[in-house]
């Protein structure tokens, strides 16, 4: 064999023989297809609800490696909730103008087994953002308090991911999971 075909050979030997190695976050036993519920809103802000569903669907794309599927044929659903949304004013000018705001939101998020209809997983958090309000506005009608709730959600749905399914990839480990504390 010359030597491109023997690296050809070698290259295509490595890319065909299976690992165990995969990227991601690990997942429950058997699980390969995941629902994620479309998102319940408490707060009073109307379609909130839309934008939270995409970000968990991305921050979950993007970190573990489950199709996703409706709920019927799933082995894990998550089903979320929109808890609080609170708006609040910020510094002030000295000719008392509002010149920055802010966006807290909540969420609480469970991860169920689609098979058992068990609690797997939980996530609680809340985060906020601040915002320019410019002049002659109020908070809620800031240019940019939308930028600022979408980058409150996209952060929750990365956290709430992590803390649905990271706790499992610190638990598992190349073999066996470890006895013991």
């Amino acid at each position: 064999m010359t030597r491109p075909s023997r690296f050809a050979a070698a290259l295509a030997l490595l890319l065909t023989s299976g690992c165990a190695w995969h990227a991601g976050l690990a997942v429950p036993e058997g699980a390969r297809t995941i629902c994620i519920e479309f998102a319940e809103n408490e707060t009073r802000l109307p379609d909130f609800e839309i934008d939270f569903t995409n970000a968990l669907h991305r921050a979950t794309l993007d970190r573990v490696d489950l199709d996703v599927v409706g709920r019927a044929s799933a082995d894990l659903v998550m089903e979320a909730r929109l808890v609080d949304l609170r708006r609040r004013g910020g510094i002030r000018s000295a000719e008392a103008e509002l010149l920055e705001g802010g966006v807290t939101v909540a969420v609480a998020v469970d991860l169920v087994d689609g098979r058992t209809g068990e609690v797997v997983a939980h996530s609680e958090r809340g985060l906020a953002a601040g915002f320019v309000v410019g002049p002659g506005r109020s908070p809620a009608t800031a240019v940019d308090e939308p930028e600022a709730r979408t980058r409150v959600l996209h952060n929750l749905a990365d956290g709430v991911v992590l803390d649905l399914f990271a706790p499992l990839s610190y638990n598992r480990g190349p073999s066996e999971p470890p006895d013991g504390p």
